[in-house]
């Protein structure tokens, strides 16, 4: 008998098995996966691979909704992803090299850590 692990989200998942595309940084193309449940938090996919990647994009309906996933937990070909929101700094109209703080201009374009709810309805 399989013994299954105590539920620890903050909201329940909903089954979906939905298809979708992973699209990662640096390589050219998507990659098939199957959402397989999911919730406004994070989901969990299903790939014909094992997902090196850390972040990468979750492309639904032929990529007119995207989401920004960080990968929690791996498992042979499934992985528990949360959504990450990825804000971008606003650009300077005109500014000089003078008028830049620099250390400032250093930071990450985006924070770690910040969790995103879904901006669509799955079905």
């Amino acid at each position: 008998m399989i013994e299954r692990s105590i539920e620890r989200r903050a909201l329940p998942r909903e089954v979906v098995n939905v298809p979708a595309l992973l699209s990662f940084d640096g390589i050219t193309g998507v990659h098939p996966c199957v959402v397989r449940d999911i919730n406004a938090f994070g989901a969990c996919l299903s790939s014909p691979y094992y997902i090196f990647a850390s972040e990468f994009e979750l492309l639904f309906s032929g990529f007119h909704k995207t989401l920004a996933c960080r990968v929690v937990w791996r498992r042979a070909t499934l992985s528990g992803v949360v959504f990450v929101v990825r804000r971008r700094l606003p650009k300077p109209e005109s500014a000089s090299i003078n008028q830049l703080n620099l250390p400032n201009a250093l930071l990450p374009m985006r924070p770690v850590g910040d969790v995103c709810v879904l901006p669509f309805d799955m079905h």
